[in-house]
């Protein structure tokens, strides 16, 4: 996935801002996260036979302008309103080391997680270092913005290039890589139940 380097991100902060229709966009495939990975066996129990994870894809789309980032994605799925738990979409990145997506990182291999939620006004900074270890992440300045029409979600969540103690390096001219997981509120996913990427897919800034 190309990040192309723009002249003004202002342009591209709403999900509907005119600037995106002309950004390559990338189909992402997503799957139900496997039942015995759940951290707890009431979770497991609980949700045997349940189905969950339903959002099968997301079309992503990517742009910086040297320093911040900001990621459009686009998928169907729209929860009425009034529901216990929001629609929501988590953006990956790895904060050092090799960390298996699947897993949610490692020992010494954290991932950063920016969590967008249709009932917050800020997304969320988190980290993690395997299954069941989420926790409050590195302050990053960051913003999201979210838009329903109809039964489709277009999301933008930005944040500051640049790296450090648990901050995903991203950096202008350099590649890392980024995943995706989606939680559908109408259907009470939350926590490990959701959709998600099973694997990384390479993400390279424009210089």
């Amino acid at each position: 996935m190309r990040s192309q380097r723009v002249a003004k991100i202002s342009d591209f902060l709403a999900p509907a801002a005119s600037g995106w229709a002309r950004i390559p966009g990338e189909e992402i495939a997503l799957m139900p996260t496997p039942l015995p990975m759940q951290p707890t066996e009431y979770i497991r129990n609980s949700w045997e036979g349940r189905p969950y994870g339903g959002v099968k894809s997301l079309r992503v789309a990517s742009v910086h302008d040297g320093e911040t980032w900001a990621i459009r994605a686009t998928w169907q799925g729209v929860s009425p309103a009034g529901k216990d738990f929001p629609d929501a979409l988590a953006v990956a990145l790895p904060v050092s080391g090799n960390p298996p997506l699947i897993t949610m990182g490692g020992d010494g291999a954290p991932v950063q997680f920016l969590r967008w939620a249709a009932n917050k006004d800020k997304p969320m900074s988190i980290v993690a270092t395997g299954i069941g270890s989420s926790r409050p992440g590195a302050k990053i300045k960051s913003s999201a913005q979210g838009e329903a029409a109809g039964d489709t979600w277009n999301v933008v969540i930005t944040r500051a290039l640049g790296f450090g103690k648990e901050v995903a390096p991203l950096v202008a001219g350099k590649k890392t890589q980024i995943g995706f997981a989606v939680w559908l509120g109408a259907n009470d996913e939350r926590a490990g139940i959701k959709a998600f990427s099973i694997d990384w897919a390479e993400l390279a800034l424009d210089a």
